[in-house]
Parts: C-alpha cells; structure tokens; sequence
C-alpha cells in the first residue's frame, strides 16, 4: 500500500481481501460483480458496492475508494 493510503489512520479499519485473479477469473463472484479483468479494486460499505477502480494505480483514486468506505 502506498504512503498516501498507510498514513491515514482512518483506512486502517478497512478489511483488505487480495483475490488471485489467476485462481479466480472464472469464478461465479467474477460474473456476479463483473470484474473486467485483473487489477481491479472493488470497495464495499456495509455490503453494499460503493466503487470500484478498474485497472490505474492513481493514489488519489484509489484514496476515494478508502473515503467511500470509511
């Protein structure tokens, strides 16, 4: 995780679940929350789908993603 992300301490309460897109690609999860392709970060709040960032490595959105579950 980068700086940006790590020094907020408000983020350390989001649960964080890595998914091997290799193992998993064809997965019924996959399909159900149409995960275009590896390198995408899906967020949820109280189960719900709050964003998603799809292939970028842009700190600040990826940071938008952690406000949205925050």
């Amino acid at each position: 995780m980068s700086a940006l992300l790590e020094d907020n301490s408000k983020y350390q309460a989001v649960r964080i679940v890595k998914v091997d897109w290799d193992t998993f690609s064809k997965a019924p999860i996959v399909e159900e929350l149409q995960i275009p392709r590896r390198a995408t970060l899906v967020m949820f709040n109280e189960g719900k789908e709050v964003g998603r960032v799809v292939a970028q490595a842009d700190q600040q959105a990826i940071a938008r993603l952690f406000d949205a579950a925050t």
